[in-house]
Parts: structure tokens; sequence; C-alpha cells
């Protein structure tokens, strides 16, 4: 009575080990085709460039204690970037997003108070990349790096008015797909997260971009 499950197990594995074998391994999802030899990036490495437009998030903007009145923590964000792909899975890349600026008016303690925090900066990633047999030519992105972000600031409190400039170093990750249009350009779409922007300040917060746009790379 124990021989069926082991029997249906042994050949889970083997299907599982068939379709990961070299010559699959394109992909682990869907069936077990290989992809073609002229998918994406495969032939060698190829450098790349890319721009997006997308929605950028300080997502700690909105928490402050005691205050009372309109807060906007998203904005349009803008990135371009560069890259470098050394082989089918990995690569690494280069960018400049502006992730926005976020703001708040209203009142503290019955005293006016405004405040606007603009973000951007460079970003250094490491990229994997994972082909999606089922959808063709489409690859799933995944990134982690650091950000060198600077921001922007002033305030209003009551009378007073104050203007900040801070800059640091901030560690990173990313999702994302992209879809190749043709042998130059690929669709791209991309979560972004940074942590801790702005450490040690009152300015603190993490911040994501949402982002699509489009990327050439070389044959």
């Amino acid at each position: 009575m124990m021989k069926k499950p082991y029997r249906t197990l042994g050949l889970i594995l083997s299907v599982f080990f068939s379709t990961t074998s070299p010559a699959h391994a394109a992909g682990w999802f869907g069936n077990s085709a290989a992809i073609p030899n002229n998918f994406s990036f495969n032939n060698g490495v190829k450098m790349y460039i890319g721009g997006a437009l997308g929605y950028g998030t300080q997502g700690d903007t909105c928490n402050a204690p005691f205050f009372e009145g309109q807060c906007e923590d998203a904005n349009l964000s803008w990135k371009a970037y560069g890259g470098i792909r050394l082989n089918p899975m990995f690569g690494a890349e280069l960018g400049y997003v502006s992730i926005g600026e976020a703001s708040k008016e209203g009142v503290i303690n019955n005293t006016k108070a405004n405040l606007y925090n603009d973000l951007q900066g460079y970003q250094l990633t490491g990229v994997a990349y994972l082909p999606l047999n089922f959808l063709p030519n489409t690859e799933i992105i995944g990134k982690a790096g650091t950000m060198f972000w600077e921001r922007d600031s002033r305030s209003t409190l009551g009378d007073k008015e104050s203007f900040s400039r801070d800059n640091g170093i901030s560690p990173m990750m990313g999702l994302g797909a992209q879809y190749k249009l043709n042998n130059n350009l690929h669709l791209r779409g991309e979560w972004e997260h940074v942590f801790n922007t702005g450490v040690d300040s009152a300015y603190e917060t993490d911040a994501d971009n949402y982002s699509i746009g489009v990327m050439y790379s070389t044959l």
C-alpha cells in the first residue's frame, strides 16, 4: 500500500530534474522547451540604456504626530539608467532616479506647518533575470544594491522658514518584468524600494518607485 506514494514522488522528481537540466534551463516555469538562442540577451555580453516614468512615494512623510491637514506622500517620478548583461542570468546596472516631492500643508498644535521634501539620487545594483517559458519573450527581474540619495527640504512652522539639504547611502531592492518588443527594444515595468533615506533626521523615510519604460539594448 505504501508503494504508490513513493512511485508518485519518484515521478514528480524525475519530471522536475528533467525540466531543470542544462538542456532545459532556459526557464523554470511553463513547458520544458528551451527558449530559442536569439531570445533577449543570450548571445554574449550585452549593453543597454533605458528610461522610465512612474509614481514615487515617501511612505513616512504623513506620519508626523500632532499634524492636521493635507499630506501628499507621492508624486511623478522618472529614471534613466544603463547596464551590462554579463550572461543570460546576471548583470549590473547604474541609474539616476528622481522619486519626486512629498509635501504636507496644515497645522501642528494650531500653528501653521508646511513641509516639502524632494528626493533623488544614483542607484548601483546587481540584476538577476529569470525567463518565463509560458510567456514568450518575457523575463522576471530581481535587483539589489545601493542608492546614493540626496534630499532637498524646506519647511515652515509659524513664521519661521528653514531649508536643508542632506545626502547618504541606503540599501535598496527591486522586482519587475521586461518584455522583448524586437531585437533591440524591451518594455520594462518595475518596483524599487529604498530603505531609510534621510536617516537620523526629521525627514527619514523609506521610498518606493513604481515605473514603466523602454530599454534599448545591443544585439
